[in-house]
C-alpha cells in the first residue's frame, strides 16, 4: 500500500501538563526516584499503537503520537488529554528520510527526552516470493524493520547516557514461523525480533531493557476479519491485549529480565496467527481478490 507523502514539516499540538520523566526527585533513601518516561509510540493513531499509547498516558507518561494521518492521531491525543494526560501529536511518515530523527528530535523539544520507545507502525503485503513487486519488498522491509532501527539508533545516546530506558518492538507471531506467502511481512517481522535482540544484548547492563512483544491474530484494521474465516471476534485478541501486555512488561522489576521475544496468542487453536493468515491467503486466491495489502497510519 503506498504511503501518504510527507511535506517534511512536523504537525504538531500539545496541551500543558507536568513533564512525565523530567528528571529524578529524592527518596527518603537517598535513592533517585524517576517519573513516568517520555514516550514515543510510532503508528500511535489506530490499533494496537492507539491502544499502548493511551495505556501510557494513563500510566502518567507523557506520550508523543507519532503516525501519518493528522485527523486519527488527533482523536487518539484528544482522548488521552480529556483523560488528564499529555499528549503530543506529530503528523509525520516516519518511512521518509530523516523523518525518525525529526520525531525524536521534535518530542524532546516538546516533552523531554524519550524514555521510552514503542514501535507499531506497520505494513503488509501477502505474496508469494515469486509474486511479491520490489516496491512492496521495499516498503514492508523499510516501515516494518529500518524504521525501528533508524528510531532506536536516535534515542538510544541518550539512554544509554541516562543509564535507564525502554525500547518496546510490536512483532508478529509470523515472524517466529514460516508461512508460505507471508512474504516481505513475514521477513521484516522475524529480522526485527534480531534487531531487539541485540539492542537487549548491548544495552542490558546500562539500564535499558528491550522487548518485542509478538502478538498472533489481534483485531485490528491490518488483519483478516474474523468472520471471514469463520471465527468468533470473541476468539482473537485485541489492542487492548496487547497495550495490558506493554504495561506488565514495564511493570517488571528492574533484576528481571523478559524477553527479549514475548509471544501473546490466543488461545484457540484455529485463530493461531499461522493458520489464520494461510487460510486468508487460500480465501484470497480462490475468491481472486490478488494478495492483501494494507498498513498501519
Amino acid at each position: 500500500m503506498n504511503a501518504e507523502p510527507s511535506t517534511g514539516r512536523t504537525s504538531a499540538s500539545a496541551e500543558a501538563g507536568p513533564a512525565a520523566g523530567s528528571g529524578p526527585g529524592a527518596a527518603a533513601s537517598g535513592r533517585p526516584v524517576f517519573g513516568p518516561p517520555v514516550a514515543l509510540v510510532a503508528g500511535a493513531s489506530s490499533g494496537i499503537g492507539a491502544a499502548v499509547a493511551r495505556r501510557l498516558a494513563a500510566r502518567g507518561s507523557a506520550v508523543a503520537l507519532v503516525g501519518r494521518r493528522e485527523a486519527e492521531l488527533k482523536e487518539v491525543a484528544e482522548t488521552i488529554r480529556a483523560a488528564g494526560g499529555t499528549a503530543l501529536p506529530l503528523a509525520l511518515d516516519l518511512a521518509e528520510p530523516g523523518v525518525p530523527a525529526e520525531a525524536v528530535a521534535a518530542t524532546a523539544a516538546g516533552l523531554g527526552p524519550v524514555g521510552l520507545l514503542v514501535c507499531s507502525a506497520g505494513a503488509i503485503r501477502l505474496a508469494a516470493i515469486h509474486e511479491t513487486e520490489e516496491r512492496h519488498w521495499e516498503r514492508q522491509l523499510r516501515v516494518n524493520l529500518t524504521v525501528p532501527f533508524l528510531l532506536a539508533r536516535e534515542v538510544l545516546p541518550g539512554m544509554r547516557e541516562r543509564g535507564r530506558g525502554w525500547i518496546v518492538n510490536i512483532g508478529s507471531g509470523v515472524g517466529s514461523e514460516v508461512v508460505p506467502g507471508s512474504g516481505g511481512y513475514g521477513v521484516s517481522k522475524h529480522a526485527v525480533h534480531r534487531l531487539t535482540e541485540l539492542v537487549h544484548e548491548e544495552n542490558r547492563d546500562l539500564g535499558i531493557r528491550a522487548v518485542t512483544v509478538a502478538p498472533g491474530w489481534v483485531s485490528t484494521r491490518l488483519a483478516a476479519r474474523p468472520a471471514d474465516l469463520g471465527v468468533s471476534e470473541a476468539e482473537v485478541l485485541d489492542a487492548e491485549d496487547i497495550a495490558d501486555t506493554v504495561a506488565w512488561l514495564l511493570d517488571r522489576p528492574a533484576r528481571m529480565s523478559v524477553g527479549p521475544l514475548v509471544r501473546v496468542e490466543p488461545s484457540a487453536s484455529r485463530a493461531a496467527a499461522g493458520d489464520a493468515m494461510t487460510r486468508h491467503l487460500t480465501r484470497s486466491r480462490t475468491k481472486g481478490t490478488g494478495p492483501a495489502a494494507k498498513e498501519t497510519p
